[in-house]
């Protein structure tokens, strides 16, 4: 089947324009800027997982003090920061 490409651009151009073409600059430059935003979201995104990918890192890697064991602490023994010893001084230890 041959199609002369003329004929066929020419029945093209007789068409008339589709309705939603009018007002289609406005709704793809929203759409562009829709992108951008969504875009810049995604940088900072990045940007904040990579700096808490070097924050561990670093924490990783820096020295640290271990912790050192301690008795644990019953109820019957005020702690030295109970209100209670607090407020009364070391008149009762």
């Amino acid at each position: 089947m041959a199609t002369d490409i003329d004929e066929t651009l020419q029945a093209l151009g007789g068409v008339p324009d589709h309705p939603q073409l009018d007002g289609i600059e406005g709704r793809v430059l929203a759409s562009i800027e829709a992108r951008r935003a969504d875009a810049v979201g995604s940088r900072m995104t990045l940007m904040l997982a990579a700096g808490a990918m070097l924050l561990g890192a670093a924490g990783a890697t820096l020295p640290y003090k271990p912790a050192a064991a301690s008795t644990p602490a019953t109820f019957a023994d005020p702690g030295p920061l109970a209100p209670s010893s607090l407020l009364l001084g070391s008149a009762e230890r």
